[in-house]
């Protein structure tokens, strides 16, 4: 049975690491530790070249390496002296680029990738200027290469390079109010990319799984409409009745109706293997209705949440479900039943498409042709209350008299 949990969470839901490898301790713990210090120095000085930390890693394993680079953040953290600050600032850009080319080469280990977004995340209030420098250059180059490549496979067009640098700018600035100055361009050069990129081969799927993942959990909840386009789009090419594929088809989608066909069980896809061959079918459909799910949840208060999610409703409904696993049929089902129960909270378009509107009553003023104003009824205990006071005021004002004539 498929667990919807609460919907909060997507990259890590949709979109994860390969499980972390476990380090398998000694059984004496002082050994661990003397095998992880054992010519690592507790000072290092910050590198400011990727030849000089890739020398200073070189052989060195998974645990040693975020040992030094643990080391090197805190032998020269902004906080100690002012001079710092540019070492860690060069440093910052280096550990990026050797993250970035370790991805690349299939190299990188997940430990040392979740423990090099820690050290960088813990100094980049420190030295916000350069960390948004850097990452202005990037999307520059995101963005030119989104705008020249229109059409294009969006695979092509969002290499391993910007997925392991969207992957740690998340890690980084997780959440945008839409005005952050590195976080939002970026979630518009996303959205571009998945509205004008075409989708031909698995591997684009993929890479479109994790872009609208990405969205989804920077916006924490917002509404997105290219991620649903991207949804539907691929759903309406899944469609096996030629009713639901003729609904507003996009070349830019060439998928066939049984492409995805897999019957083996779905696991989470992981971010080291968005570009290779080994991903199960099973598991890019799983993450795409998870992702389909959480949309749901977050539009669900919208006033046209029907009208909105309609198209991707009923291509859902014209799949074959039975060539998919049971894991997957139950979540399609579960889709459909979110949808109906979403769409009778709140005023849905279909039901009011054939009713007439109801025409609004006119309220005429009325004139009277006798323009006296009429006198309301008198207030008896009103009126007495003010007689009383009156004739209180005017006793005290008679008192006042005679005592002073007496005293004369």
């Amino acid at each position: 049975e498929i667990d919807e949990g609460d919907g909060n969470c997507v990259i890590e839901d949709i979109i994860v690491e390969e499980e972390k490898t476990e380090q398998t301790p000694p059984t004496d713990h002082q050994d661990l530790a003397l095998e992880i210090t054992a010519d690592i120095p507790f000072v290092i000085n910050a590198p400011e070249h990727l030849t000089e930390l890739n020398a200073l890693v070189a052989g060195q394993s998974d645990l040693n390496v975020e040992t030094i680079i643990k080391r090197i953040v805190a032998s020269n953290h902004p906080t100690l002296k002012e001079e710092n600050k540019t070492k860690t600032a060069t440093f910052y850009v280096v550990l990026i680029k050797y993250l970035v080319s370790k991805y690349g080469e299939g190299t990188l280990s997940n430990n040392v990738l979740d423990e090099s977004c820690k050290a960088l995340f813990s100094v980049t209030k420190h030295v916000q200027k350069d960390v948004y420098k850097h990452f202005f250059d990037v999307l520059n180059s995101l963005k030119h290469l989104v705008a020249k490549n229109t059409g294009k496979s969006l695979s092509a067009v969002i290499s391993k390079r910007y997925v392991i640098y969207l992957y740690i700018l998340q890690r980084i600035y997780p959440v945008t109010d839409y005005k952050h100055q590195v976080l939002t361009p970026v979630l518009m050069s996303i959205n571009w990319a998945l509205s004008a990129c075409s989708v031909k081969k698995l591997t684009d799927l993929k890479v479109g799984v994790f872009l609208c993942s990405y969205v989804l959990q920077s916006t924490k909840g917002r509404y997105s409409p290219e991620v649903l386009y991207f949804l539907t789009q691929v759903c309406r090419c899944l469609a096996t009745t030629a009713s639901a594929k003729s609904q507003e088809y996009v070349s830019n989608f060439k998928i066939k109706p049984d492409s995805l066909a897999d019957d083996t069980k779905p696991e989470k896809l992981s971010l080291s293997k968005l570009y290779d061959n080994q991903t199960s079918k099973s598991d890019v459909m799983l993450a795409l209705l998870m992702i389909a799910r959480t949309a749901m949840r977050n539009a669900h208060d919208f006033t046209g949440f029907s009208g909105i999610f309609h198209p991707l409703v009923e291509s859902l409904k014209q799949m074959q479900v039975e060539k998919w696993h049971s894991d997957i049929q139950s979540l399609i089902t579960s889709l459909t039943a979110l949808y109906d129960q979403y769409s009778q909270k709140i005023m849905p378009f279909l039901r009011y498409q054939n009713i007439k509107p109801v025409s609004i009553k006119m309220y005429e003023p009325k004139f009277s042709e006798v323009f006296v104003r009429e006198r309301k009824d008198k207030d008896e205990t009103k009126y007495l209350k003010k007689k009383i006071k009156t004739e209180m005021k005017g006793r005290s004002v008679r008192l006042g008299r005679t005592t002073s004539l007496s005293v004369v």
